[in-house]
């Protein structure tokens, strides 16, 4: 077990003023056995309407409204958390729909006969066929900022080779669910990265286990969850609708301190 300080901030920088701005934050890390949350505190600025919501998945959120004319959106997230090393989470049984693709996680040819190919030296137990699969996506992909966009499917990110790790989480995500493995989308933080990741965690017997593509290894002590859910649609950190013309500059800032 291990605690540590994290604090998550991001900056929107607009180039002239945005009004009448609706957003929602899904930035509340919620405690379960694998991390406990305390002293939890977030910010938004400027000061707005907001009000605490959630979602299907069990995601807690903060929407909001800001009317006035503004230049900046600046929101963000403060804690400790007590964390085990321990790569999974004991929950009850998946939801059928982790079993299914997405829009963002449908395999084409290509990724689809990526799988078969896996598939005949794949191992007979679970948790190794997993970290085998999450082993293929690291080795096939390589990473590099700025190419694909949050919209990028799970297969346009394959076919180039490149990508972030969303595109990582993507994939293994429709690779596990070809074998028939419930899995979900993780988006959080984790040591030394500077901004969100994602990751991936796979049902197997009573417990999801964490599993990240991109650093080719099952979670640890420091990563922190955020959200769950099918892919990134379901677990965007901000969404929002303003009205304006302008554009809008982002600065992302994370920093995890451990105690223990």
């Amino acid at each position: 077990m291990k605690t540590v300080n994290f604090q998550y901030k991001t900056e929107l920088t607009f180039s002239s003023s945005a009004s009448a701005h609706r957003f929602l934050l899904k930035i509340l890390p919620q405690s379960d056995n694998r991390q406990s949350i305390k002293d939890l505190s977030w910010h938004i600025d400027p000061p707005g309407e907001v009000w605490h919501t959630s979602d299907s998945f069990g995601n807690k959120a903060l929407a909001g409204y800001i009317d006035a004319p503004h230049n900046h959106f600046r929101f963000g997230i403060h804690g400790t958390a007590e964390m085990s090393n321990e790569p999974y989470t004991i929950c009850n049984e998946p939801e059928r729909i982790l079993l299914y693709p997405t829009k963002l996680t449908h395999p084409s040819n290509g990724l689809a006969n990526f799988y078969n190919e896996l598939e005949h030296s794949a191992p007979s137990d679970t948790l190794q066929r997993i970290r085998y699969f999450s082993h293929a996506v690291h080795t096939r992909l390589r990473y590099e900022r700025g190419v694909t966009l949050n919209s990028t499917t799970a297969q346009q990110a394959f076919d180039i080779g490149i990508g972030v790790c969303q595109d990582y989480a993507h994939i293994l995500l429709a690779l596990l669910r070809l074998s028939g493995v419930p899995c979900r989308y993780i988006a959080g933080l984790a040591s030394d990265y500077g901004e969100t990741h994602a990751w991936v965690e796979a049902w197997i017997a009573d417990r999801y286990y964490g599993i990240d593509p991109t650093r080719d290894k099952l979670i640890d002590e420091s990563y922190v969850a955020i959200s769950r859910g099918r892919d990134f649609e379901d677990c965007s950190v901000e969404r929002g609708v303003f009205k304006g013309t302008c554009r809008g500059t982002q600065t992302i800032s994370l920093s995890m301190e451990f105690l223990q």
